[in-house]
């Protein structure tokens, strides 16, 4: 789930697996197309 303005959006992963790290901190804005996750796939 991704906070914008007290609206909650729930992000689809493309691919699945496990998440590996996260690549920004809570509450760090974020940008269009911006990475968030590292994921190991499955």
């Amino acid at each position: 789930m991704v906070e914008a303005m007290k609206v909650f959006n729930e992000v689809k992963a493309e691919c699945g697996g496990t998440i590996d790290r996260v690549l920004v901190k809570s509450g760090e804005s974020v940008e269009f197309g911006q990475r968030l996750f590292l994921v190991r796939p499955a």
